[in-house]
């Protein structure tokens, strides 16, 4: 039997037990993708000292969250096109820079900068109906019924008249989108390519403005790294470590996490410099979704068991 645990924080640093970077494809070269990296132990059946290893995951999937100011009704049927206008903007603009001597992150072979786009009614714009509780994307999603109007009290004579058209509550005026990227140096490009969607699409209704609201940086990195507090409402890029809490909120990934990997499963084996660079490490690349998570409590027995 063989199962991994993560490493401890003296061992490699706060925040780089587990970590996001675009790094270099190991088979496909000429691509630089997001992997995330899990600093972990390897525990194995009949050794008693656990190994020190990586784990490389793919298809991390994190999610750059917009507002659009106009109905659902209106903008939801463009999500496919959304989605193909994304991918095909980010690859003219990488064609274009890599001519130029400002070429910076590569492109990708298969353009896949962009894996899924989402869309859903803004829920703070409606009321007494139902609306899309966390994300698009997270399977647990559910829709749940808004607050009941409460009885309309009989009103006072010094009252003003409501003027409140009806059924005014209820008109969604704005379009949450969600979308799915492969790595955060892509993120500003891929923001740009929205706006340029909406404003080739503007109705005789009006100009379609898209916003993103600016990340939240988890309060021990602002710690950490002394950050400044920003007043901006919206973003201009995507942070690594947004990348790391958005996975451990979606997944329920933390320190006590245990995994285990079929061997079918692994997608290719190397070795690299561990966190203090004193010693070579094996390294397996899998897929995120084909880890399988374990709490620790559970691995109790089966460590005792084992003589770790």
């Amino acid at each position: 039997m063989v199962y991994y645990s993560m490493q401890a924080t003296k061992d490699v640093g706060i925040g780089n037990v587990v970590t996001f970077a675009t790094e270099q494809h190991p088979k496909k070269r000429e691509n630089k993708i997001g992997f995330l990296t899990l600093q972990v132990y390897q525990h194995t059946e009949g050794n008693a000292a656990p190994a020190k290893m990586m784990i490389k995951c793919s298809k991390i999937d994190p999610v750059l969250k917009g507002v659009i100011g106009k109905e659902f009704s209106v903008v939801g049927a463009h999500k496919d096109a959304l989605h193909k206008h994304i991918n095909a903007y980010l690859c003219r603009q990488y064609q274009s820079l890599s001519q130029s001597s400002e070429a910076g992150m590569s492109a990708l072979s298969d353009s896949l900068y962009v894996l899924g786009v989402q869309m859903t009614p803004h829920e703070s714009e409606v009321s007494g109906s139902s609306y899309t509780l966390f994300s698009a994307w997270d399977s647990s999603s559910k829709a749940v019924a808004g607050p009941a109007a409460a009885p309309a009290a009989k009103k006072a004579r010094f009252d003003k008249p409501d003027k409140t058209p009806k059924n005014e509550g209820t008109r969604v005026k704005n379009t949450n989108v969600e979308i799915k990227f492969c790595r955060v140096e892509d993120v500003p490009l891929i923001m740009q390519a929205c706006r340029v969607f909406f404003r080739q699409m503007q109705s005789s209704s009006g100009r379609i403005v898209v916003e993103f609201p600016r990340g939240e940086l988890p309060m021990w990195w602002k710690l950490l790294h002394d950050v400044a507090f920003d007043f901006k409402k919206t973003r201009d890029a995507f942070d690594n470590v947004e990348v790391v809490e958005q996975l451990r909120t979606r997944s329920g990934l933390h320190f006590f996490t245990c995994f285990s990997i079929a061997d079918a499963d692994i997608s290719f084996t190397t070795r690299l410099k561990a966190a203090d660079k004193a010693a070579w490490v094996p390294v397996v690349y899998v897929e995120f979704s084909k880890l399988m998570l374990h709490e620790g409590h559970t691995m109790k027995p089966r460590l005792h068991d084992m003589g770790c």
